[in-house]
């Protein structure tokens, strides 16, 4: 079952944040699931529109202004609700014979997060009129300037009918296809037909879009798409693979697959996680370099690093150390970057360990930590230690097979300074041992993640 909580999902702060939602698919009742699920007091609001129907959602509705009341007036009954509720949605008048609510000026969103009381401000900022994906207009969306978090919302139903009907001004998001700015100019989206339905590859590009997903976002705000209606396999496969690909935008923080109308609102939290390549070691028993003995057509790292390449994880680093140079080569040819460890002769594992963890990206959640000499371990088990972490399901993950566990080993961002802190001489294997509640093991028919080709006999009982 997943484990992940909504505030954990979008890396919410105990307090003091403002969320802007926008897109479609789903936006408004991501602002519920959050209001009823965040600790402390939490204001919800639009600066569009919110349908008057949507409004019975919330425990309390204040409005604003209030029948020409002050601001502090407005602000001492938002104060008197939170005590009696937790939570409330401020909305502009309601127009007579209208459905819908206006929204409140882009200020107030700030205003209200000011207030001592207030704990959480969560915004409505965009309309979609109720289709699963859109692209903006000139005059969208409304994001408040200081809105800490953004999330572009997309529902997965988007790629069940044509574009002409399942999306929020088809033609807009036909534009945002034809060209992608991060190509040469000029060049052609392999999909520019409004009459077709959308691929995965179409909706990263839209999510990913300086005018679409990420259009009006303010400098300081973090940015989690959320992949909304991820309620079977086929919308699940789908969505994982749009996740993958939006990654590669650094100004995306991670991405949520979810369901929010579902009892577990979270089904995946996709973070970048980096594999580090252990391979510096001088392969004492061997009597040779291991990484670059042969193996079928290539060598046993090149064998690696391509089951790697088969997987979803986001990033690899090869770490070097003796014969750093033909590693080097190895990794370069699979297009692969080393980092070298200066100090793999004393403690060969943990230092290189230590070296990745140092001069991996800020945006790393975690690492995968692969033995140079596995070449056995499939890409679908590297992905079952991957969904595990993706599901919640723990901060360290490890393969067992048949009651036995095995590599790699994947550890979660969580636990970098603590590794960092291990002396010279210790194993990573102490982390484990430290921090037991923290390690979710997923069992395997793998028989490969307990085989190590240490010595000649092994090597040659394996090798193809």
């Amino acid at each position: 079952m997943p484990k992940h909580t909504l505030r954990h999902a979008f890396n919410l702060k105990e307090t003091n944040e403002i969320v802007a939602i926008v897109g479609g698919g789903g936006k408004t009742s991501l602002m519920f699931a959050l209001a009823h699920s965040l600790p402390g007091r939490i204001v919800a609001t639009t600066t569009t529109r919110i349908f008057a129907a949507q409004m019975k959602l919330a425990a309390a509705a204040v409005f604003y202004p209030a029948a020409g009341a002050g601001d502090a007036e407005f602000f001492a009954t938002v104060s008197e609700e939170l005590d009696k509720w937790g939570q409330c949605l401020v909305i502009g008048e309601v127009g007579e014979q209208q459905e819908k609510a206006f929204g409140v000026p882009l200020t107030l969103p700030g205003q209200m997060l000011a207030q001592p009381d207030v704990d959480f401000v969560l915004v409505e900022a965009d309309g979609s009129r109720m289709r699963p994906i859109k692209a903006p207009a000139a005059h969208e969306p409304v994001i408040p300037p200081d809105s800490t978090l953004v999330v572009p919302v997309v529902g997965m139903d988007a790629l069940t009918r044509p574009l002409s009907e399942i999306a929020h001004r088809p033609e807009k998001i036909e534009e945002l296809l034809m060209v992608n700015p991060a190509t040469s100019a000029g060049q052609v989206s392999p999909w520019s037909r409004v009459n077709e339905m959308l691929t995965p590859k179409a909706v990263a590009q839209i999510l990913t879009h300086p005018l679409g997903g990420l259009k009006g976002v303010p400098a300081g705000a973090r940015v989690i798409p959320l992949l909304n209606k991820v309620e079977r396999d086929a919308p699940l496969a789908a969505a994982q693979e749009i996740a993958q690909l939006i990654l590669h935008e650094p100004r995306i923080e991670r991405v949520v697959l979810g369901a929010m109308q579902a009892e577990n609102p979270v089904v995946e939290v996709w973070g970048r996680i980096t594999a580090v390549v252990l391979a510096a070691g001088k392969s004492t028993r061997m009597g040779q370099t291991k990484p670059l003995l042969p193996w079928g057509e290539t060598t046993i790292l090149g064998q690696l690093l391509q089951n790697l390449k088969a997987s979803t994880v986001h990033d690899i680093r090869v770490i070097s150390g003796h014969d750093a140079d033909a590693v080097e080569a190895v990794a370069q040819a699979e297009q692969i970057h080393s980092i070298r460890n200066t100090e793999y002769a004393s403690g060969e594992m943990l230092s290189s360990l230590q070296t990745a963890v140092r001069h991996l990206p800020a945006h790393t959640e975690a690492i995968l930590v692969m033995l140079a000499d596995q070449p056995l371990v499939t890409p679908a088990t590297i992905d079952l230690l991957l969904t595990a972490f993706r599901q919640g399901q723990g901060d360290i993950i490890a393969p067992i097979y048949a009651g036995q566990r095995g590599n790699p080993v994947l550890i979660s961002r969580r636990f970098f300074n603590e590794l960092l802190a291990l002396p010279a001489g210790s194993a990573p294997r102490k982390l484990l041992r430290s921090n037991p509640d923290a390690v979710h093991l997923v069992e395997t028919a793998d028989e490969s993640i307990l085989i190590n080709l240490n010595d000649p006999e092994t090597y040659k009982r394996w090798r193809p």
